[in-house]
């Protein structure tokens, strides 16, 4: 027998741990005796049976030809290819009625097809992507479908989001499957009437962005004449958690990162308390990849790269999110769903997760729409799904090939990193912008599920 590699121990007081396993989820408080058993369990003939038995059934303690990096990429499939997790992200439009300065669309035009920028769905379009999503749902005999609606801002095309989403749900009711809408918007154009449209058409959340305080967030993002969005936004996310609907806040880190406890405060101050917050970095895409490919050696450290507007450095991207996210924690915020168990990909990593463009065209990560290279296929008029030669190479993109994540604690938490940004930087995996940001966050994960540990844990 051997400990498991996963096996990470957080003290407590008087000689008592809490025990997480990264690979099986296991948690559990442990004393110093039951630590010593785990750690030289090759070494122990006295173990009674019932802890020997708790012990493998948790997964910390495995037979000694037991390959357990195996059995996470034996998990990882069964996630990744399980046609139970179907769902789709539909951009019904590419239009935007904001002038962000760090949006890819508007800073590099090189990445993606401006021939589709004012695209909205039209009917032919989206009566072919209906057609395609209720096949794939017979096919894969789902019992929920969970939708998403992204952009460009997906708001400005209200009639086309009414019509999926009335189509759908009564297809769903009449089959009984379970029916669920999310939003990804800017949240400048909800409004009561368009809320009161959505009524009965089981909206879970909606996820908008705030960039840091009222001067910050509108120094970024702005409507067209420059004019701030900050006050329209946070009036929009009281409306609708008045109205029971979830809102979560993404945070895209910027230079001014060291100020989002002043957007905690102000939330605060106005009730604002009931979200989540998840963050992501403002990249400004060809210094980000110069930066990931000379921490890669595969660009000469003597090459230079220009200094942002908006973007960190690259390398400071784990220290800024830690900072962030303990700012949210200490201010009672809720932490974005915790990577305490066995891995959950990103929606990109799944063969069954279906992003839909406003042209038809399919990718498989939502930060790739409009970015014509990342393109997997596309749906025709009829609902098939034409798939491109790019489609298998994103899977196998997807696949934990580096050495360095094979014999890495925190793969089962991590995944080796964002897929699409690996692809476009040609590089094998990128710890910097996994979607989890390290050692420090389960720490906050673990004290935010589990208010006892708050005064405990050292």
């Amino acid at each position: 027998m051997k400990p498991s590699f996963y096996n990470t121990y957080y003290p407590l007081e008087e000689g008592s741990y809490i025990l997480h396993n990264r690979l099986t989820g296991a948690l559990m408080t442990i004393d110093e005796e039951t630590k010593e058993i785990i750690d030289n369990i090759e070494k122990r003939e006295d173990i009674p049976e019932d802890t020997m038995r708790t012990l493998k059934e948790n997964g910390l303690v495995l037979e000694n030809n037991e390959d357990e990096f195996l059995k996470f990429n034996y998990r990882r499939n069964e996630v990744c290819y399980n046609p139970q997790h179907l769902s789709f992200v539909f951009a019904p439009t590419a239009r935007c009625n904001l002038s962000c300065c760090y949006c890819v669309q508007r800073i590099d035009e090189s990445l993606v097809d401006t021939t589709t920028q004012t695209v909205t769905m039209s009917e032919s379009t989206v009566n072919g992507v209906l057609s395609f999503v209720k096949n794939m749902v017979e096919t894969c005999n789902a019992v929920s479908l969970p939708v998403s609606f992204h952009g460009g801002e997906p708001l400005m095309a209200k009639h086309v989001i009414l019509h999926m989403l009335q189509n759908l749900n009564q297809w769903c009711k009449e089959r009984s499957i379970d029916f669920l809408t999310n939003f990804v918007t800017n949240c400048t154009l909800f409004d009561q009437s368009f809320l009161d449209e959505l009524q009965g058409l089981t909206v879970g959340s909606v996820r908008t962005t705030l960039d840091g305080p009222e001067r910050i967030h509108d120094l970024y993002r702005h409507h067209r004449n420059g004019k701030g969005t900050y006050q329209q936004i946070v009036t929009n996310m009281g409306m609708l958690l008045d109205a029971g609907i979830k809102v979560k806040v993404q945070i895209n880190i910027n230079k001014y990162y060291t100020r989002t406890p002043e957007l905690f405060d102000d939330l605060k101050e106005r009730g604002l308390t009931d979200i989540a917050v998840e963050l992501y970095p403002a990249f400004d895409p060809m210094k980000t990849i110069s930066e990931i490919q000379q921490i890669h050696h595969e660009l000469d450290e003597s090459f230079p790269v220009p200094e942002s507007q908006f973007a960190i450095p690259f390398k400071e991207i784990p220290a800024a999110k830690v900072y962030v996210y303990s700012a949210a924690c200490e201010s009672g915020f809720m932490l974005p769903s915790s990577p305490l168990g066995i891995w959950t990909p990103c929606d990109g990593a799944r063969a069954y997760n279906f992003v839909v463009g406003p042209s038809g065209e399919v990718y498989k990560c939502e930060g790739s729409i409009l970015m014509k290279n990342l393109r997997v296929g596309y749906i025709q008029k009829d609902g098939s799904f034409e798939k491109y030669p790019f489609f298998y190479k994103w899977m196998n993109a997807s696949s934990i090939t580096a050495e360095k994540c094979q014999t890495c604690l925190l793969l089962p938490s991590c995944g080796g990193g964002c897929i699409a940004a690996r692809y476009v930087s040609n590089v094998p995996y990128l710890c910097e912008i996994s979607r989890f940001p390290g050692e420090e966050y389960i720490k906050m994960c673990l004290k935010q599920q589990y208010p006892a540990l708050q005064s405990q844990a050292k």
